[in-house]
């Protein structure tokens, strides 16, 4: 089933094309294809789990759309994406209740402790977003990340973030945060991909494989 077509299908046009106009000049980790991915996973996970589903698309289609003020401003993006979201939301006729609740789905979509996600569209979309992160499709990411800000794919020193680093200190533990039962089992498969790709690539940087 090809969920980001349904849910693309799904969306109000003229709000599609603004949100991803929203994207133009991303680096390639968090671009419209990223937002198309998570946009995916929020279908699929919101089908089987029984989500409010006008919520939760407005949400995965909107959660992004501040990024590049946050290249600009340093300010969260998700405190930015909420805000610029509530215009474009009224414009196209949703009322005061919907916008709230995809606003607070917004709001928790990044890791923080003192904002959790609450309701299931939150923790939906909090998933989503968090299996973008994993599996082949997260390891492209950290490189192609990697590349964007001038990181060495290797280095010895403590200090030097790299791909492999990432994975250690975030990566890693990303399928035990999740919330729902289709997201975990979505995640053992990609958690168990990344494993055995950076076992291979740590014995390859060693020369042994």
């Amino acid at each position: 089933m090809d969920y980001a077509a349904l849910i693309v299908e799904a969306l109000p046009p003229r709000l599609l094309k603004r949100a991803e106009r929203c994207f133009d000049g991303q680096d390639p980790a968090h671009d419209w294809s990223h937002n198309l991915r998570v946009m995916a996973l929020c279908e699929r996970i919101g089908r089987e789990e029984g989500a409010e589903m006008t919520v939760l698309r407005l949400a995965a289609l909107l959660h992004d759309i501040g990024r590049a003020e946050e290249r600009r401003t340093k300010e969260c993006h998700a405190q930015i994406s909420a805000r610029q979201c509530e215009p474009m939301l009224r414009e196209e006729g949703y009322d005061h209740a919907v916008i709230e609740a995809v606003q607070k789905a917004i709001l928790t979509h990044r890791w923080r402790k003192e904002n959790p996600p609450q309701t299931l569209e939150e923790k939906i979309l909090f998933d989503a977003d968090k299996l973008d992160s994993i599996g082949a499709v997260g390891i492209g990411r950290a490189f192609a990340y990697s590349g964007v800000i001038g990181q060495p794919l290797q280095s010895d020193q403590l200090d030097q973030h790299t791909p492999q680093r990432e994975f250690e200190q975030k990566l890693v533990k990303l399928k035990d945060r999740l919330f729902t039962p289709t997201a975990r089992q979505i995640a053992e498969q990609r958690h168990a991909f990344m494993l055995r790709f950076f076992e291979q690539w740590e014995k390859e940087l060693r020369g042994i494989s």
